[in-house]
């Protein structure tokens, strides 16, 4: 039990610790603070699980315990999914590329999504005849939609003929991503065209299973995550497939 006392404080104040140090590096989201909100009672029952011994709190050490292990099997299960899902693209030869948006600074790329332009760079470089659809509309705290920020990141930091970027400057949501870019590709390259999409690793799985229930047949390609927020993104990717879940929306 000592063992287990210890297991529960170091890794509770791991995850507390987390919160703090991305909390003033990142923008603030619910993946910012999932990590002090599971650390942080783990850190209690860790501390004074020597106190929890007998009568209702021991049924309380043992049943967050319980959740603790239920909930680690979770995130290993949707874990494998996510990884699975982001190493199927070895080689895929699409017609059109979708790159999907994420927040910019005021009318600045950030961190992950220029990962995602730079991956969709190299992927363009080698692929000269497909064309490339910039996705994401305005957001708050943004002067410029996403899918504008990308363009000029593709064009000026990357090389990018502008006449092989569309731009869809609509979309608020991975579905209207989908939808939107969709038919942008179809005016263009007609229905039949093949399509790959690009975003950040951990979110390849819950996109791919979008644009499947939306109808789109489309191949994920794989984006490196931030490194100092991936626990963060991670967490808040479970959270999100299980809401989409549960909603029927993959």
């Amino acid at each position: 039990m000592k063992v287990l006392r210890i297991i529960c404080i170091i890794l509770g104040a791991f995850l507390v610790l987390d919160t703090l140090i991305v909390s003033m590096l990142s923008n603030f989201n619910l993946g910012v603070i999932l990590p002090a909100i599971l650390g942080l009672p783990l850190l209690l029952l860790g501390v004074f699980m020597h106190h929890m011994d007998h009568g209702f709190l021991a049924f309380v050490k043992w049943a967050l315990l319980g959740c603790y292990a239920l909930g680690t099997v979770f995130l290993i299960v949707l874990g494998v999914l996510m990884g699975t899902a982001a190493k199927r693209a070895d080689k895929v030869d699409a017609d059109a590329l979708i790159v999907l948006g994420a927040a910019v600074h005021g009318d600045r790329v950030t961190w992950v999504l220029s990962n995602r332009l730079d991956t969709a760079a190299e992927y363009l470089e080698a692929h000269p005849d497909t064309v490339c659809v910039v996705s994401g509309g305005q957001g708050d705290g943004e002067s410029v939609t996403e899918a504008s920020a990308m363009q000029k990141y593709l064009v000026e930091r990357k090389g990018i003929d502008p006449a092989r970027i569309l731009v869809e400057d609509q979309a608020t949501s991975t579905l209207e991503n989908f939808r939107f870019s969709k038919k942008l590709i179809d005016d263009v390259l007609g229905e039949n065209a093949s399509i790959a999409f690009v975003t950040t690793d951990f979110h390849v799985f819950r996109a791919g299973r979008v644009a499947k229930k939306a109808g789109i047949s489309a191949v994920g390609i794989a984006a490196p995550d931030v490194w100092y927020i991936r626990i963060n993104n991670f967490l808040r990717e479970c959270v999100g497939i299980t809401v989409y879940g549960l909603r029927g929306d993959i």
